[in-house]
């Protein structure tokens, strides 16, 4: 008996069918010279027993293990059993139990997968149609050659392997979105790249850096999970079918991307297939870039914008003629006008250049903006109108406002701990609760000079252990004479109200105890 030769990206199940298909011999005769067992289940994919069946094969249970099946894969995201398996010698239901395909929440149901466009070319080259491994890899749903959908053919709980169980060549083209076939091509060339580099072990730390470059997590390591979940969410949906338990159930199922980035987690490879492919494939779009990033792209925007409404400016183009031309408001056109001191013909002309230099001196003082419109007569929208426009006003104003909360907030503190000479922290922190919060979070070296010093935790012994040792003492005495046997400490205690004083506090208790151990000898 000797397995056909293999055919090019043929699996080891493939082999073994058209043996049986081709010398006519009885399944549990052929499971019986193959493997021992006549009953025995031969997996499409994850095929054990490697070591007896090479007998009858010209490779190594090895080469058969790395080229006709999708154990190198498993081994590699499953790190902790890769050792077993990577074992040509296990069984069958070992290998499936180290493969964890049991244990996974999501998993497809077994079956093989095959292109009909394939097996017609396969039928034309090699004179029969086969299973490729490529097509079995979980998750992959087009054949990355054709670009069609692949066909399914779901497997019975052990019947496997039976004669002339070959795939059937069709000839039709079910159209499939283009980010599927680039996903399968993807999952080709990772289990390509696997089995020529075994030794080559799982980067969990690739993710991290990948996940901050592309704007899903912080430099600290945070992922950003609802972001992220949105984004695999809709990938999946597009990479699956809408059968496959697979796709992942909904954009807020968080548990689905904690398990995949927790590192100790042992998880389906279709997960880690998925987001390496998200993170090396998909376009990064504008909406997850990181936060200067867009602030450098608004700049961008901003200073062309305005530059262009600048020239139209000084054209001689109207405010409205110029806000139509650029889709902004008559009050951007002004703005802009101000800031870069471009004269517009306004009626009626109420704020003058005399009347913007007396509010930008009153703002420079630290007035409020409703006081300042109050005094000129104009609305309080021109008065933070040129404020705004100012160059460094709104800095300055920010810092005045900081240094007088922070006048503010330590005179009031120091007010309180001179009236209250006695008070505690904890008073101080009640009755001066927004000024204590303002510093704490921005000067809280200076909170810790000026606050009370704390109380020292004193210590009130409310047991009066030497009385209680006295009447203990004459208590246990009436109680040991008319005992008629010795007693031991834990019964006398229980007797004295299950306290714990003979056997936690004995130290405090020395009267107690020389009264116990005299009266025990007596009896003794």
């Amino acid at each position: 008996m000797e397995l056909p030769r293999t055919l090019p990206d043929e699996t080891l199940f493939s082999r073994i069918v058209r043996y049986l298909s081709l010398s006519g011999e009885l399944k549990e005769q052929c499971l019986t010279a193959l493997v021992g067992n006549r009953r025995a289940v031969i997996h499409p994919y994850l095929t054990a027993d490697l070591t007896a069946i090479s007998r009858f094969t010209s490779e190594s249970a090895l080469d058969l293990l790395c080229n006709q099946t999708l154990r190198p894969l498993f081994s590699h995201y499953l790190p902790r059993y890769k050792q077993i398996i990577c074992d040509c010698s296990i069984s069958t239901n070992e290998l499936i139990r180290a493969c964890q395909l049991s244990t996974f929440r999501e998993c497809e149901s077994l079956a093989v997968k095959y292109c009909p466009l394939c097996a017609v070319d396969d039928i034309q080259k090699a004179g029969i149609a086969y299973w490729h491994c490529a097509h079995q890899i979980p998750g992959v749903e087009v054949c990355s050659t054709h670009k069609v959908w692949l066909v399914h053919h779901a497997l019975n709980d052990r019947e496997h392997v039976s004669a002339s169980f070959l795939p059937i060549p069709k000839q039709y083209e079910e159209p499939c979105e283009n980010i599927t076939v680039k996903f399968a091509q993807f999952a080709e060339s990772k289990r390509r790249f696997i089995q020529k580099n075994p030794m080559n072990p799982f980067d969990f730390e690739r993710y991290k850096s990948l996940l901050i470059d592309k704007g899903f997590a912080t430099k600290t390591g945070r992922i950003k999970r609802i972001e992220l979940m949105k984004e695999l969410y809709e990938l999946s949906d597009k990479i699956l079918l809408p059968s496959n338990p697979l796709r992942i159930t909904s954009s807020q199922d968080f548990r689905y991307v904690y398990s995949l980035l927790e590192g100790s987690k042992q998880v389906h490879p279709f997960k880690h297939l998925l987001l390496d492919f998200f993170l090396t494939h998909i376009q990064q779009s504008k909406s997850h870039l990181r936060r200067k990033d867009i602030g450098k792209l608004r700049n961008n925007d901003a200073s062309k914008l305005e530059a262009n409404c600048c020239d139209l400016l000084l054209r001689g183009l109207s405010m409205a003629q110029v806000g139509r031309e650029l889709g902004k408001s008559r009050c951007y056109v002004k703005a802009v006008a101000l800031k870069n001191d471009i004269p517009v013909n306004l009626k009626p002309k109420t704020i003058t250049e005399d009347l913007k230099k007396s509010v930008v001196a009153m703002a420079y003082k630290g007035f409020h903006r409703s006081v300042i419109a109050k005094k000129y007569c104009i609305s309080s929208g021109s008065v933070e109108l040129i404020i705004s426009t100012t160059e460094g006003l709104v800095d300055w104003r920010k810092k005045c406002k900081v240094d007088s909360f922070r006048r503010r907030y330590k005179r009031q503190i120091l007010r309180f701990c001179h009236d209250n000479p006695n008070a505690w922290r904890q008073d101080v922190k009640k009755e001066c609760e927004a000024a204590f919060f303002w510093l704490y979070f921005h000067h809280p070296e200076w909170l810790e000079r000026h606050l009370p010093l704390p109380h020292e935790t004193q210590y009130v012994n409310r047991v009066n252990w030497d009385e209680k040792d006295r009447e203990l003492s004459k208590y246990i005495k009436s109680i040991l004479e008319s005992a008629e046997h010795p007693i031991c400490r834990t019964e006398l205690d229980r007797m004295l109200g299950g306290h714990g004083w003979l056997i936690a506090k004995k130290e405090k208790l020395p009267l107690t105890l020389a009264a116990y151990y005299q009266y025990n000898q007596k009896k003794h």
